[in-house]
């Protein structure tokens, strides 16, 4: 048996020829496809779960939390129209105290909360 000439190398691509190359995007099978609807499915069981108000609460975990930041949040306003527009008011000091306790709590809540492990 003779001996085979060695094989030859690929032609080598020139970068004129790389540049006009092009590649199609893949296409998605079933599966992804599957997936795809899986996913919307338990986005829109989600929406459905939580309703218009719970968009706005959150869930059962995060509903505690959202609202005492949104109480928070509305006493520190609160607090704001206090110090700018009734700082001259008898009772100033003793609402000042009873809100910025109340916020001190909450803060409290919301940051200690986190570290419960839930």
């Amino acid at each position: 048996m003779g001996a085979e000439p060695p094989e030859a190398a690929p032609p080598r691509a020139s970068l004129d020829d790389l540049s006009e190359a092009t590649v199609a995007p893949p296409v998605p099978d079933e599966t992804a496809r599957n997936e795809a609807a899986l996913f919307a499915h338990e986005e829109n069981m989600h929406k459905a779960k939580l309703g218009w108000v719970g968009a706005v609460w959150g869930s059962k975990s995060e509903k505690p939390g959202n609202i005492a930041a949104i109480v928070a949040i509305v006493l520190l306003a609160f607090v704001g129209v206090l110090i700018f527009g009734y700082s001259e008011w008898e009772l100033f000091s003793e609402t000042l105290t009873a809100i910025m306790s109340t916020i001190s709590l909450i803060l409290g809540y919301l940051f200690g909360s986190s570290s419960r492990g839930d």
